[in-house]
């Protein structure tokens, strides 16, 4: 049913961010990681997600995490909105949706934009990885709402910082 399973390995990620700058996965293996898979910036949901979960990113980078959002497309938007909004995390985009399609997101390359340069996913999601790249949590949504809250993830860190970073 599901593509990943906790305590597999995640699948690599390489993307560009949406101000261009080169982003791996494999460069944040030591600290925990959450990705955040969002619709996009027309999504009016997404938007408040975005700044929600910014408002907490320097207490992700205290409790060792890396926080980041992966969106299907819209790269000059995104980029847009992360400055003006002041967005912390980097935005990366993933154009192809393999990335989404290898964590098995809902929804990859959708055409809610009718825009061949902006696709979507339909539903958001969200994974928690280990400090050796392995899934620890994830939540795959079939709608726009039901992610964890910030302050979920931040509990789990908390138990994982007491373990080794593992959850």
């Amino acid at each position: 049913m599901f593509k990943l399973h906790n305590d597999d390995i995640a699948p690599p990620i390489a993307l560009k961010t949406a101000q261009g700058d080169a982003w791996n996965l494999e460069e944040h293996r030591g600290k925990m990681v959450v990705l955040l898979f969002g619709r996009g910036v027309y999504c009016p949901t997404t938007r408040g997600d975005f700044c929600l979960w910014n408002s907490f990113n320097h207490i992700f980078g205290w409790m060792n995490c890396d926080l980041t959002f992966i969106v299907n497309g819209g790269q000059k938007e995104h980029a847009e909105f992360a400055q003006h909004n002041k967005i912390r995390p980097p935005i990366l985009i993933d154009h192809d949706g393999a990335v989404g399609e290898a964590y098995g997101v809902y929804g990859v390359n959708h055409d809610d934009m009718d825009r061949e340069d902006y696709k979507n996913y339909i539903a958001p999601a969200c994974y928690l990885l280990d400090t050796e790249g392995k899934v620890c949590a994830f939540w795959l949504l079939s709608g726009p709402r039901g992610l964890p809250t910030p302050e979920t993830l931040l509990g789990m860190l908390g138990y994982a910082q007491h373990y080794d970073w593992k959850y």
